[in-house]
């Protein structure tokens, strides 16, 4: 489990139960389910608590690395070549170009409310690759732009969203699904996980192909389309490779950080607490 000498992987495990083929549902459900256990809404109380101080913890550590403030240039490269090269999809000559991104604002009446709309889901997706690419100066840079609404890009939707807090949302499940079935011990081959249909729904929302503005699933399509496919499922089987499942995880915590440091640096609350209690109810039953 990641980090488990801080965020207590145990203490949350021990408030929910797995069972398969559950008998209270029609159709049958496999499942975790709470406990229901007299202190269960102090034990989440706390792992949220924990989860959400340790994030924002790694990110002021990891932004007290980059300068405190950042000129504003209105033209230049973004990114380099040698980036743009490995992401053809995502990144091309003009968004690596700093005035693409102000010639594409959109501007009101009032001059001082600029914002990004819905046509610009190609710039969250520069911002998705960036943060998994580790390229925080830049977004930094841009966070702090004058003539850059950096913060608008967040939340983009026309029905569903896809706005770059995609790498949060698909990260943390992610983050904390895994670690919880392996405080479980259910990451084996009789261990059920692959009949749940939480397991089911990380995976698709994270690797399937038919999603407008997909970058968010790059790592998550990296390890979880590389590992063979239980042949009952079709999901891929994480037990076979701890080594990489802790890597994965790893890496998931580590966009976590990135993304409330470009969120905070917008000047927006990341709603850590908010995000963390959804995820623990999608897990739940």
């Amino acid at each position: 489990m990641h980090q488990e000498h801080t965020i207590p992987w145990n203490a949350l495990a021990s408030n929910f139960k797995f069972s398969r083929d559950d008998p209270h549902f029609t159709p049958r459900r496999t499942a975790l389910f709470p406990r229901n256990l007299p202190n269960q809404a102090q034990a989440l109380n706390h792992f949220v608590r924990v989860l959400q101080t340790t994030i924002t913890t790694f990110s002021e550590t990891e932004r007290a690395k980059y300068p405190a403030s950042f000129d504003a240039p209105t033209s230049g490269r973004l990114f380099s070549d040698e980036l743009r090269a490995r992401y053809p999809e995502f990144l091309d000559e003009k968004n690596q170009r700093i005035e693409h991104w102000i010639e594409r604002v959109h501007a009101y009446e009032d001059a001082h409310k600029i914002q990004y709309w819905l046509n610009h889901g190609d710039l969250a997706d520069v911002v998705k690759i960036l943060i998994d690419e580790n390229q925080m100066q830049p977004l930094l840079m841009l966070a702090r732009h004058p003539q850059v609404p950096l913060g608008t890009l967040c939340h983009l939707s026309w029905g569903h969203h896809f706005g770059f807090s995609r790498v949060m949302e698909s990260a943390l499940l992610a983050y904390v699904l895994l670690n919880l079935f392996a405080a479980l011990d259910i990451l084996r081959d009789d261990g059920g996980y692959l009949e749940m249909g939480i397991y089911r729904y990380m995976v698709r929302t994270s690797t399937e192909e038919d999603m407008d503005y997909p970058a968010q699933q790059l790592p998550h399509c990296a390890y979880l389309n590389a590992l063979p496919e239980n042949p009952a499922t079709g999901l891929p089987e994480v037990h076979h490779d701890f080594a990489g499942l802790k890597q994965y995880v790893k890496t998931m915590f580590a966009l976590l950080y990135r993304y409330d440091m470009v969120v905070r640096e917008c000047g927006r609350d990341p709603e850590w607490e908010s995000e963390i209690r959804t995820v623990l109810s999608m897990i739940s039953g």
